[in-house]
């Protein structure tokens, strides 16, 4: 995987505006990517024949995707339900065979799988380039935000990365992370219980899960 050059202010910016969030930037990504794609598909190109033919020859949509539509159209009541009515009505055929235990696996070639390895791909070089310059890495470490374990030993693997850095970085969070755990802990006792938390204090099992993701 080689580093990304010439990155766009907006893109960079992307990985910033992300810094302020609990959880792996990179993931984050990734996953506006998925809705994104979903978004489209579901208010627009339902009907394309080659978003048909992709799902059926992919066998539907894995069951981690078929749930995230789910909640998308959940949250979007404004793109209706009609396509994904129209969308799986595709699969009856291939779901009598598999019910018949014929070689059928659902989702076994998602398209979504797709969207989500190119975008990881993509979001795992932008932030390459951002952690390249010394002050983005230093507001990085600043940050609530935190690369998923999974991503920062993938990011290792990219050509021109700063990883030593970048991995001192990981085990300075890491650390204040445990502290901060702590401290909730302490200041859960009734006679700690008048000092104020802080958000990493209050936050800090979550960012541990989904560092953990």
């Amino acid at each position: 995987m080689k580093k990304t050059k010439n990155v766009s202010e907006y893109l960079i910016g992307q990985v910033s505006e992300r810094l302020n969030d609990i959880g792996c930037p990179v993931c984050a990504l990734m996953k506006k990517s998925v809705n994104d794609y979903i978004d489209t598909l579901f208010y627009e190109s339902v009907n394309d024949p080659g978003e048909r033919r992709d799902f059926i020859s992919g066998h539907g949509y894995c069951s981690k995707h078929l749930f995230m539509i789910e909640k998308h159209l959940d949250t979007h009541p404004d793109l209706g339900i009609l396509g994904a009515n129209i969308l799986y009505s595709d699969l009856f055929e291939l779901l009598e065979k598999a019910i018949n235990d014929e070689d059928i696996k659902i989702g076994n070639g998602c398209k979504l799988c797709e969207v989500e390895r190119n975008a990881q791909k993509r979001y795992l070089e932008i932030f390459a380039d951002y952690i390249s310059n010394p002050t983005r890495l230093d507001e990085y470490n600043k940050s609530i935000s935190m690369v998923c374990l999974k991503h920062t030993h993938m990011i290792k693997k990219i050509k021109g990365v700063d990883f030593s850095s970048f991995l001192k970085v990981q085990k300075e969070k890491l650390h204040r992370l445990e502290k901060a755990m702590e401290e909730f802990i302490r200041k859960s006792d009734y006679r700690n219980s008048r000092e104020p938390i802080s958000r990493i204090e209050g936050e800090g099992w979550r960012v541990m899960s989904r560092f953990l993701e």
